[in-house]
């Protein structure tokens, strides 16, 4: 895949996305705690798209697998990393329906080591569709 045709996250708008939803879900424990962790994350999509050729659902899962294991933000974790990758899959014309049962099985499943990206991937493209 093309990364010149793909909207990646920057560094700044994944902050953004973090302190909006703390604020929005009132929570007192937020901001980054490892900025090279997060920016470990970001890139995940990239190397994926350059050395695997990967489609945006799999860079999705890079994504996501990448937010939640490095616990990069001093709370939210999970919860940004959602918000993160519905943002990355929105901006590339993709939308995820899913119930918030659904999400928080996931997550949970990637922070427990249950799914690695190949799962998650499976996951999404079972969840997400092109936008028209």
């Amino acid at each position: 895949m093309a990364i010149e045709s793909v909207n990646y996250t920057s560094y700044s708008e994944a902050v953004t996305i973090h302190l909006l939803l703390m604020k929005l879900v009132s929570e007192t424990r937020f901001g980054v705690d490892h900025r090279s962790l997060i920016e470990s994350a970001l890139a995940r999509p990239q190397q994926a798209a350059a050395y695997e050729n990967a489609n945006i659902i799999c860079q999705a899962a890079t994504l996501y697998f990448g937010l939640i294991k490095n616990h990069p933000w001093l709370g939210g974790n999970k919860r940004t990393a959602t918000a993160i990758v519905d943002d990355f899959l929105g901006r590339n014309r993709y939308e995820i329906s899913v119930s918030m049962k659904e999400i928080v099985s996931l997550v949970l499943a990637i922070e427990s080591d249950e799914f690695g990206v190949d799962e998650i991937e499976i996951w999404l493209q079972e969840r997400t569709f092109l936008l028209k």
